[in-house]
C-alpha cells in the first residue's frame, strides 16, 4: 500500500482538478478588472518518467494530473508551505514588474502594528456583529512567504491602513508561520480549520466576511500601498452592500420574482464562495422556480449538484487511510456516481477517484479493468479519453509493468488515429517505455512515427525528446526547426518560467510565489 499522505490524496485533488474546472465554484475566478481564467496542469512530453524516476516536462496540450500542478508561463505557482493538506488551483494572472527575483528582499517589518489583529475568527465574528464591521482575514505566513511580508511591509503596518481598518473592519491574521529550521511550527487548529473549509495552500489570501460569518471576497497581494488597497477593498464592500440591498428586496416579493431578486443578490459574489456559505439561498431560488421559467432552477441546480458531489468525494477521501475494506470505499464511490451520474465531468471524476483507490490498494489489474469499461461510453471526451489512458500509463510505470503499458498505448494510437497532435504524444510514450524494455529499435521506430504525426512544427521538440530518451538523434531526420523561429505551436511548449509573481486579481485563491 503506497503512503496515503503524500500519494494518494494529492493525486486524487490533483486528478480532479482538470474536470473540476468546468464545474461551478471550482477555480472559477470572479474579479472585477484583472481576473484571469484557471489554466489546467500542463502535460509532460512523455507519459513515462524519465531516468531519475522523475516525469520529464512538457508542454503539450495533452492533459495531465501529475503530483504537483504545473502552471503556464502567465500563472505562478502558489506559494506553498508544508503540511497544508488541501489543494489550490492556481493562482490567477499577476501584474508585470513585481518579480520577487529581482527585488530585494523585505525589510523586517515592526510587529507593533499586529496589536490590532485578533486570532479568533468565532471571536471576530461576535465583535463584528456588535460593531457592525466586515472581518478582513489574513492568510498568511509571516515568517517565511515573500509576498505576504511585502502585503504586511507595504499596506498592513501603515498608519493609513490601520485608520482605514478600524473603521471598518474586525482583522484576524491567520497565520501558519515556519520556524528558522524550516519545519512548520504548531499552527493554530482554528486557522488549519478555516483554510481547509475554503480549500488554501498558497499564500497570501485576504478574505473577506460579513458580520454573520458569510464570505463575501476574496484577493491577494496588490501593489499601490494602503491607500490603493483601501480603495481596493472598498469595492468588495460595496458589492455587500449590493448583496444586501438585494436580499432586503427579495424579502419583500415572492415566487419567481423572489427568486430573481436572490439571483441578482448571489450575482455580486465570486462563484468559488458561493459553498456552503449560500447554500441554503441556492436552494430556495431552486424550490421557487419550480418550473424553470425563469430558467434558474436549471442553472442553480447543477451547481448545487456538483458542489454536494464533491462534498461526498470528499467525505470519502477521509476514510482512506484508516479503512481496512477497500471494497466498502469502492461500493461508496459507485453510490455517489450513481446518485449524481448523467453528467460527464461528475462521472469521469469518479472514474479518477476509482483508478486512484485500486491504485493505492496495488490492485493494478482492476485499475485496467475499470479504465477500459470507461473508455467504451461514446459520452466520453476525447481530452478525457486521453486523461485516462494517460492515468493508466502512469500507473503501469509506478508498478514498473512496462510491456502492459506498451499495449495500452497501442490502444490509446488506435483511438486517436485521426488526432495527429494526440497520436504523436502517445508515440513519443511508445518510444519511451520502449527503451525501459531496451527494445531501441523499435523505440526509434516510434520517434519516426512521432515526427510524421507532429510535422515540421514539432520537429526541434522531438529531436530535443530523442536526444534525451535515445541518447541521439536519428541521421535521416530532418534538420529541426531553428528554437527562435517557432510557431505559435511551438510557443506553448516553453517550459512553465522560473520567474513567478505575485497575484494581483481581485478574487484570487491563495496566492504568492517566490
Amino acid at each position: 500500500m503506497k503512503p496515503f499522505k503524500n500519494y494518494f490524496s494529492c493525486a486524487i485533488h490533483c486528478a480532479i482538478a482538470v474536470a473540476m474546472v468546468s464545474l461551478s465554484g471550482c477555480g472559477d475566478s470572479a474579479g472585477v478588472d484583472e481576473t484571469a481564467k484557471v489554466t489546467p496542469p500542463a502535460p509532460p512530453v512523455s507519459v513515462a518518467p524519465g531516468n531519475d524516476g522523475q516525469q520529464t516536462a512538457s508542454t503539450s496540450d495533452m492533459p495531465e494530473f501529475s503530483d504537483e500542478p504545473d502552471f503556464s508561463d502567465s500563472t505562478p505557482k502558489a506559494e506553498t508551505r508544508s503540511g497544508l493538506a488541501a489543494v489550490t488551483p492556481p493562482a490567477p494572472e499577476t501584474s508585470p514588474g513585481l518579480d520577487p527575483l529581482r527585488l530585494p528582499e523585505p525589510a523586517p517589518v515592526d510587529k507593533a502594528w499586529r496589536k490590532q489583529w485578533i486570532t479568533s475568527f468565532e471571536a471576530a465574528k461576535v465583535q463584528a456583529q456588535k460593531q457592525n464591521k466586515d472581518i478582513l482575514v489574513n492568510f498568511t505566513g509571516s515568517d517565511w512567504c515573500t509576498w505576504c511580508i511585502r502585503l504586511a511591509q507595504e499596506v498592513f503596518s501603515r498608519p493609513g491602513f490601520a485608520d482605514y481598518a478600524q473603521k471598518n473592519f474586525i482583522l484576524v491574521e491567520a497565520d501558519f508561520p515556519q520556524n528558522q529550521l524550516g519545519q512548520p511550527e504548531a499552527i493554530d487548529p482554528q486557522h488549519q480549520e478555516l483554510a481547509d473549509r475554503y480549500e488554501f495552500q498558497g499564500f497570501p489570501t485576504i478574505m473577506l466576511f460579513d458580520k454573520q460569518g458569510r464570505p463575501f471576497a476574496q484577493t491577494g497581494y496588490q501593489p499601490g500601498g494602503p491607500e490603493a488597497y483601501n480603495a481596493h477593498l472598498d469595492e468588495f464592500r460595496q458589492a455587500r452592500v449590493d448583496r444586501d440591498t438585494a436580499v432586503a428586496a427579495a424579502e419583500k416579493l415572492e415566487g419567481v420574482e423572489r427568486a430573481k431578486m436572490l439571483d441578482e443578490a448571489l450575482a455580486t459574489l465570486p462563484p468559488g464562495l458561493l459553498f456552503p456559505a449560500y447554500e441554503s439561498v441556492v436552494e430556495e431560488i431552486i424550490k421557487l422556480d419550480a418550473d424553470n421559467s425563469a430558467e434558474l432552477r436549471s442553472q442553480y441546480q447543477d451547481q448545487l449538484a456538483n458542489h454536494q458531489f464533491m462534498t461526498r468525494i470528499q467525505a470519502i477521501e477521509k476514510q482512506i487511510p484508516d479503512t481496512e475494506n477497500p471494497d466498502a470505499v469502492l461500493a461508496d464511490i459507485a453510490k455517489v456516481a450513481k446518485e449524481f451520474g448523467g453528467d460527464p465531468r461528475r462521472t469521469f471524476i469518479t472514474t479518477m477517484f476509482q483508478l486512484n483507490v485500486l491504485n493505492y490498494f496495488d490492485r493494478i489489474d482492476e485499475v485496467l479493468t475499470v479504465a477500459a469499461a470507461a473508455l467504451k461510453s461514446e459520452a466520453l471526451e476525447p481530452d478525457y479519453q486521453a486523461q485516462l489512458y494517460i492515468s493508466q500509463l502512469k500507473i503501469l510505470n509506478q508498478a514498473d509493468r512496462q510491456k502492459d503499458a506498451v499495449t495500452i498505448i497501442d490502444q490509446a494510437i488506435e483511438q486517436f488515429k485521426d488526432n495527429n497532435e494526440m497520436k504523436m504524444e502517445f508515440f513519443l510514450a511508445r518510444a519511451d517505455f520502449l527503451q525501459r524494455l531496451d527494445r531501441t529499435e523499435e523505440a526509434r521506430a516510434a520517434v519516426a512515427e512521432a515526427r510524421k504525426a507532429g510535422g515540421a512544427a514539432a520537429a526541434f521538440r522531438i529531436d530535443q525528446f530523442e536526444q534525451s530518451v535515445l541518447g541521439s538523434v536519428s541521421t535521416d531526420a530532418k534538420p529541426s526547426a531553428d528554437p527562435q523561429e517557432k510557431t505559435p505551436a511551438d510557443s506553448a511548449e516553453k517550459p512553465a518560467a522560473a520567474t513567478e509573481k505575485p497575484s494581483t486579481s481581485k478574487s484570487a485563491k491563495p496566492d504568492d510565489a517566490q
